[in-house]
């Protein structure tokens, strides 16, 4: 009697392990579903190079499937997966040989019906001077404002994807856009 009383409790812990193995598989999913796209924009947005991009975020969400047990107790997992994406893609660029910007983004390649050919000449030239005052940038001040303009991200996202705190994070993000804004006024043929 005693036998069937441990075999009954045996039963009913292996139950409650596998039902919570499914809940954490359905977080894990949820949060693929969610913020795939938000992984991939922040792993593009450093490396630059769309099957990096891609490897990025196939490592991040691989780390995330490691480490699934604390997906639970995230309080925000956008900003929990945002920093993982950008450490890989971080260390992802550290380790690979300095790679050439891709010529033009997609959307740029794209004919806009409104737009002649010389205004998306125009458009795909400013695209690309603004490309390279964002990368002349040191990392410390492109970091958040590629977070803050490319990912839409609070100050409080930046400051805790980037490890810096908030008063940081808004003052490189100034300092940025500041030097952007002289870098600009300072360019032949504008305003």
């Amino acid at each position: 009697m005693f036998e069937g009383r441990q075999l009954v409790t045996g039963q009913a812990l292996v139950s409650q392990a596998l039902a919570a193995e499914q809940i954490e598989d359905d977080a894990l999913e949820l949060a693929v579903r969610e913020h795939a796209r938000l992984v991939y924009r922040v792993a593009y947005s450093l490396l630059r190079n769309h099957h990096d991009a891609e490897d990025a975020t196939q490592e991040t969400f691989l780390r995330v499937l490691r480490y699934r047990r604390k997906l639970a107790g995230i309080r925000d997992s956008r900003t929990w997966l945002a920093r993982i994406a950008w450490r890989v893609a971080l260390e992802r660029r550290r380790r690979a040989p300095e790679v050439l910007l891709e010529e033009a983004s997609m959307a740029s390649r794209i004919p806009s019906a409104a737009a002649s050919a010389d205004q998306a000449l125009l458009g795909q030239e400013m695209s690309a001077v603004f490309e390279g005052l964002i990368a002349a940038l040191p990392a410390k001040l492109r970091d958040p404002l590629i977070l803050s303009a490319l990912e839409e991200m609070s100050i409080t996202d930046i400051a805790e994807v980037l490890g810096i705190n908030a008063a940081a994070a808004r003052s490189r993000l100034f300092r940025a856009r500041q030097i952007l804004r002289e870098k600009f006024a300072a360019l032949p043929g504008t305003l």
